[in-house]
């Protein structure tokens, strides 16, 4: 399927809402057999890499399947599925990729996603002109950071948080507490206050998001050192403290209601 082009960001959006609105009925359309050969082509040799790391040879077929059930899988406490978070993201595919190595760690294994796998991540081009630091690189260099002073137990939940946070871009404050939420369902294993706590150092927190955001300076410089900024390593202990205290608190996502 070396031929198969890449679905354009409206394409993809058009297909994710189809298929939230129509189910299993979408998937016999012509739009819905092609939705299934992007899933063919660009996430399943991805996912066959990661399910290889945790023990598991699959075929290609095995890991879309994978993805088409969890797809259309009933929607709980009448909340919109997958399919139409994903349609809304600023990333679709790559908000589809977070949310397909969650499944797959579920059904096939626990450790993070193997490097060469990575590779594989559904992301934007990127212009090879452009100034800024790949967004993968960046996820990386953030994570090496906040690694250092969290628990192992939380890593993979972190990374994946720290994914999604990097291709969804913060929405008007308004919509502050859904956006959390929506990302909580990246990482269940988190609580609200480790959610908070993660999304604060990586965008930055109000009013000084410039100067604390770990996301924010490795786009500029994927060579900072945060015992050069006061500010970034001030912000750094003071996420360490907050994911620490936030340990014991909530991982219910209808606690957001109130939490906001």
């Amino acid at each position: 399927m070396a031929s198969v082009e890449r679905f354009d960001l409206w394409r993809q959006r058009a297909t994710l809402t189809e298929l939230a609105d129509q189910g299993g009925q979408f998937l016999n359309t012509a739009e819905g057999l092609a939705f299934i050969e992007q899933l063919t082509e660009f996430f399943a040799p991805g996912l066959k890499g990661a399910a290889r790391g945790w023990g598991y040879d699959l075929e290609r077929d095995e890991v879309v399947n994978m993805i088409v059930e969890q797809l259309l899988a009933t929607r709980q406490d009448g909340e919109a599925g997958p399919a139409r978070y994903a349609a809304t993201a600023e990333n679709p595919w790559a908000y589809l990729w977070a949310c397909a190595v969650r499944w797959g760690q579920e059904q096939w294994g626990t450790r993070g996603v193997p490097i060469e796998a990575a590779e594989m991540i559904p992301m934007p081009i990127e212009d090879d002109e452009s100034p800024h630091t790949p967004i993968q690189e960046v996820v990386d260099l953030t994570f090496a950071l906040v690694a250092q002073v969290t628990p192992e137990k939380h890593h993979v939940a972190i990374r994946e948080l720290l994914m999604w946070t990097a291709v969804n871009p913060p929405q008007r404050l308004s919509y502050e507490t859904d956006e959390r939420r929506a990302a909580h369902r990246m990482c269940p294993t988190l609580t609200l206050e480790q959610v908070i706590a993660v999304m604060k150092i990586a965008r930055g927190s109000r009013p000084r998001a410039a100067s604390t955001s770990l996301m924010g300076q490795f786009l500029l410089d994927p060579d900072f050192r945060v015992s050069s900024s006061a500010s970034h390593a001030r912000a750094l202990t003071h996420f360490k403290n907050e994911f620490r205290a936030g340990e014991t608190g909530s991982r219910m996502l209808s606690d957001w209601i109130t939490h906001g």
